[in-house]
């Protein structure tokens, strides 16, 4: 489960199918809205859910099965756009708004999500750095470059390479310990190689890669001599490297250059070396470009572990989240869109889509991709009619409405082994009107 209750159904229709039902209400019951329409605020009822999946759930948690680990601390090291990286931030932005603006009227294209998960995943790189967008341009210059001067750093717009050589300086050179270092791109993962290489020759220490570039015996031997040459100070990873690894008794220290969508990609980087076996405190840093997407993304993280321990470790009936809702809504917090609504929207699909300078094999992850939208409510018996007094109400016009109106509805079976359908009048009324327009429409089509 990453981010709503109703991912947990789909787990446990594997187990058991019936332990969730009925999933419709999941969100209506259990979602607390700040607003009364869709913006979610927190969750609720949880002890019934934790009960219901009771019979079902064996857990078993780090922090009481491995009571022996050593202390782990958490730092953010925050570095500042540069103007360059802020210009080209933020020249996405309107295409991105005008996208959650045609959202909002139409569910979006295949082609257009596409373009909107390419929008934010290129808005990330640049946080990275420019180097990384124009990777291509630059890595054969750079390779030919063997001093590292702070003004040529300077140049390359990513003040992440330089926060990260003046880090590796002091945890490896000056302290002596061994540093793994993640990022979800093997790009950013050569510059930050080439950044830290003349520091660590001049400590006659070496860098290592784990990636998907390497074969499979090179990565194997790279895993070896990182646990047994003491000269061998940093692996660089990627997130393949963020499964299957035993590190804890090579390194004390991870470096997450960027901070990925789902929060338990980052504690499997982090699990490589804090588990069991580990016997010297264990630091992790994440690097956040301030200012930018990266930023809001933080934020999200934070999020998506609360609603987990909430509903797993917690014992609290109900909890608080500082921003949630659907995708699209924690995407117009992400890149901070005060005037997407202004923006005209696109009353047709769009066909052309201006190109970003985005290299193909740096495309969104799958702890990128948003998870899939949740499926439509049932409704209640189409035949029943409406209450002849009943005003005429216009159908309601987005999920969110349609999920409130049907909050309301109590489904009960009878002991004849029937279903009783109770809904207050203002419901009854609009729904009636929901399932005539539906069947003047099927009619339609039926013609």
């Amino acid at each position: 489960m990453e981010n709503r209750l109703d991912e947990l159904a789909s787990v446990m229709d594997w187990v058991d199918e019936q332990a969730l039902e009925p999933k419709w209400r999941l969100d209506p019951w259990r979602a607390t809205l700040c607003d009364g329409t869709q913006e979610v605020a927190g969750a609720r009822n949880l002890s019934t859910l934790r009960t219901r999946l009771a019979p079902s759930m064996l857990r078993r948690v780090r922090r009481e099965v491995l009571a022996q680990l050593p202390p782990r601390s958490d730092t953010r090291i925050p570095s500042e756009l540069t103007e360059t990286q802020r210009t080209a931030h933020d020249e996405l932005t309107p295409a991105i708004a005008r996208l959650i603006s045609t959202a909002k009227r139409r569910p979006l294209t295949q082609k257009e999500f596409l373009r909107l998960m390419q929008l934010l995943t290129t808005q990330r790189m640049i946080c990275n750095g420019i180097a990384q967008l124009d990777f291509e341009e630059l890595w054969p210059t750079l390779q030919a470059t063997e001093a590292r001067p702070e003004d040529l750093l300077d140049r390359l717009d990513s003040p992440k390479l330089v926060e990260l050589r003046e880090l590796l300086r002091h945890l490896v050179v000056d302290s002596g310990e061994k540093v793994v270092v993640f990022s979800q791109w093997r790009r950013m993962l050569q510059l930050a190689g080439w950044s830290v290489a003349d520091l660590l020759a001049s400590a006659w220490l070496r860098c290592a890669f784990f990636s998907g570039n390497e074969s499979q015996r090179r990565r194997t031997q790279n895993v070896i001599e990182f646990h047994d040459d003491p000269d061998l100070a940093v692996l660089f990873a990627t997130d393949a490297g963020g499964v299957g690894l035993n590190l804890q008794r090579a390194a004390s220290a991870v470096v997450n250059l960027e901070l990925p969508w789902n929060p338990a990609v980052l504690e499997q980087r982090i699990g490589r070396v804090y588990r069991l076996g580990q016997k010297r405190p264990v630091q992790v840093y994440h690097l956040v470009a301030e200012g930018g997407i990266e930023a809001h993304i933080a934020n999200l993280v934070g999020n998506k572990q609360a609603l987990f321990q909430g509903l797993f470790d917690g014992t609290s009936d109900e909890i608080e989240l500082t921003s949630s809702g659907r995708f699209l809504d924690r995407v117009e917090k992400l890149v901070e869109l005060p005037h997407a609504a202004e923006l005209p929207p696109l009353d047709e699909p769009e066909d052309e889509v201006d190109e970003v300078a985005t290299p193909a094999h740096q495309g969104a992850t799958a702890a990128d991709r948003p998870a899939a939208a949740p499926s439509p409510a049932p409704s209640a018996d189409p035949s029943a009619p409406a209450a002849p007094s009943a005003p005429p109400v216009s159908p309601p016009q987005s999920p969110a409405a349609v999920q409130q109106l049907l909050a309301g509805v109590r489904v009960e079976r009878t002991a004849e082994g029937g279903l009783r359908i109770e809904a207050p009048p203002e419901a009854a009324s609009t729904l009636a009107a929901m399932f005539q327009s539906m069947a003047s429409l099927l009619a339609a089509a039926a013609e």
